[in-house]
């Protein structure tokens, strides 16, 4: 059975720089427009909406988890805990009502006994790793691979057009799919059909996609060889590199003793993989969900917020323009995201 077709097809959308919408990645938005009934975005809201998930052990600087929006500038985020944790830092408009992927619609699909999705978290394009550590990994997942009657790899965009992780598979003879791309409409919902269709998900490193899987029902583990995250890679990031102090902590070995703490049980080989849907879903934020109702109204886009769009609209143009400013007086040039989403 082919799993492409399984998936909602990738529309591919105008993506707007962080600098400009910090929301506007994996199709956030149009998830949200749809749930609240309507056919398209009506407008960028004025704010920041999170949009993968952290940890509480990987809150080593306030400013990350909202990519360094301006304090008075206000922020949607996914759990009550994060809410207090930015309200401590100074971010006084601050309300937790999920991660953009907990709008996602149920796909309706059945879950394939037996099965196993394999997402290695993707590698940047400095990353400067030979293809052996790519051979290393795909190796190790063919020595499991009969412990399971069907196995896919799913792999980011990111890494398809820089030819990482597809060649080493597909000579491999496992199947590839295109993961979630920052300017796919539908990427949410692709990744959420593939955690309620396969039955366990195994990766090489920690990611938003660990939680996303746990939530939506899929076994889950953390196993092999994985790409590690540098010191050099984190401070080519734009969100990252003003504060060099919180890499290091973010890099430590008491943030990893604090990690190993939660995600040890998953720790495992990929047939021993483990399922905790409660904890998933916390993770993302699900019981802070909000209505379509009160999703329209802290987005402006209700009749009659819309209709005072000219009052809103250079509000929104001043937000951004203060992230841009933010971006011009403090270092570094790219985006990094450490995490699938």
């Amino acid at each position: 059975m082919d799993i492409e077709p399984l998936l909602p097809p990738v529309v591919e959308f105008r993506h707007l720089s962080w600098t400009e919408c910090a929301t506007d990645n994996y199709g956030g938005l149009h998830m949200a427009a749809a749930y609240c009934g309507l056919r398209r975005v009506p407008q960028i809201p004025v704010g920041v909406w999170q949009h993968g998930c952290q940890t509480p052990w990987q809150q080593v600087q306030p400013e990350v988890l909202v990519y360094r929006a301006p304090r008075e500038v206000r922020c949607w985020v996914g759990r009550d805990d994060e809410v207090k944790y930015l309200q401590a830092a100074g971010y006084a408009r601050v309300q937790a009502i999920g991660l953009p992927i907990v709008y996602t619609p149920d796909p309706r699909v059945s879950r394939i006994p037996g099965s196993l999705l394999v997402m290695p978290c993707h590698a940047m394009r400095w990353d400067k790793f030979g293809v052996d550590l790519f051979e290393r990994y795909v190796t190790q997942i063919q020595s499991i691979a009969g412990h399971f009657e069907r196995v896919v790899a799913c792999v980011s965009p990111t890494c398809l057009a820089n030819g990482f992780w597809a060649p080493q598979f597909q000579a491999a003879g496992v199947p590839v799919i295109r993961g979630a791309a920052a300017n796919d409409a539908n990427a949410l919902r692709r990744m959420r059909t593939l955690f309620e269709t396969f039955d366990c998900v195994t990766t090489d490193d920690y990611g938003s996609h660990v939680v996303y899987g746990l939530a939506f029902g899929a076994k889950v583990s953390i196993w092999g060889d994985h790409i590690p995250i540098t010191r050099e890679q984190l401070l080519q990031d734009a969100t990252w590199a003003p504060f060099p102090a919180a890499v290091d902590k973010f890099l430590s070995e008491e943030t990893e003793r604090e990690a190993d703490k939660s995600l040890h049980r998953y720790r495992v080989e990929p047939w021993k993989a483990g399922q905790d849907v409660e904890w998933g879903k916390w993770m993302i934020g699900d019981d802070n969900k909000v209505s379509p109702q009160q999703m329209r109204e802290l987005f402006h886009w209700t009749p009659a917020r819309r209709a005072v769009a000219t009052v809103h609209w250079p509000i929104a143009r001043t937000v951004r323009r203060l992230l841009k400013s933010a971006q011009k007086r403090l270092p570094g040039q790219t985006k990094l995201q450490t995490s699938k989403p």
